[in-house]
């Protein structure tokens, strides 16, 4: 029974994935991105109200920044002060909890040990170490455990269509995978379908390819428009000079070998 549910799920990745191969950007990137927006909908109509949901936000201490900052964009301020309100009450008790037990541990501490420390660390050259940045953790944001489950199942989910030559032909019309998906892609295909790790590179080394010779011909559309602009400039000094926007189809016209004429 409950395998109805993942085909059904893999069906709709595989949909999501072939329509992303046809955008801008990385498919599974586009995907991932679709599926977090839906779930912050989920969130905002049926998650706000879930009484259990709010308890383990407040555990949590939250969303990570990102969520936070994604959430205040859709006009969430009045659910988000509710439920940081709550946050910040429970992180005051818990502050004044250990800052109670600190004082109490405080006046119990014997000099005689606090003078032995400071020998031991003379003799031994040993000093406290303290940290030099924090590494705040947001690995409890529901929202980024969501993202990391729907992650690991849109790049499994391509790793098995890449067995089908029109699903290659798709993604190697695309401008590739990011490299985070790329690796994440690579990884899985050496556990699940090692025959497709060859598939991934050959696509993507052809992605790179056409990706580098887009640019390549960007920057020499750039500089020598860059460049007729100067020219124009020397030879109109204080005058009226052909500007940026005016060169780009007197030279596009020059690249295409002259076709607008004919």
């Amino acid at each position: 029974m409950q395998e109805e549910p993942i085909k059904e799920q893999r069906s709709r990745d595989t949909d999501s994935l072939r329509a992303a191969c046809e955008r801008e950007g990385c498919p599974v990137c586009t995907v991932v991105l679709e599926y977090v927006e839906l779930s912050i909908d989920n969130w905002e109509y049926d998650g706000f109200s879930d009484v259990q949901h709010r308890y383990e936000l407040i555990h949590s201490r939250g969303f990570c920044p990102l969520h936070t900052w994604q959430l205040a964009q859709r006009s969430n301020g009045f659910r988000l002060g509710l439920i940081y309100n709550e946050i910040l009450t429970d992180v005051e008790q818990k502050l004044d909890r250990d800052y109670s037990k600190l004082t109490v541990a405080d006046s119990t501490v014997s000099k005689r040990t606090s003078s032995l420390k400071k020998w031991w660390s003379r003799q031994f050259h040993r000093t406290v170490e303290t940290p030099t940045k924090a590494n705040p953790r947001y690995d409890q944001c529901p929202f980024c455990r969501t993202r990391s489950n729907i992650e690991q199942r849109v790049v499994s989910t391509l790793v098995q269509q890449l067995r089908s030559e029109e699903m290659r032909l798709l993604l190697s019309q695309t401008t590739g995978l990011c490299l985070v998906h790329l690796a994440q892609a690579r990884q899985q295909a050496e556990v699940e379908e090692p025959t497709v790790s060859g598939h991934i590179l050959a696509c993507q080394l052809t992605c790179t390819r056409r990706v580098l010779e887009d640019y390549a011909h960007l920057c020499a559309n750039m500089t020598i428009v860059s460049w007729m602009n100067h020219e124009a400039t020397r030879r109109h000094p204080g005058g009226t000079a052909p500007s940026y926007v005016q060169a780009i189809p007197v030279f596009d016209e020059a690249m295409r070998g002259g076709k607008s004429r004919r």
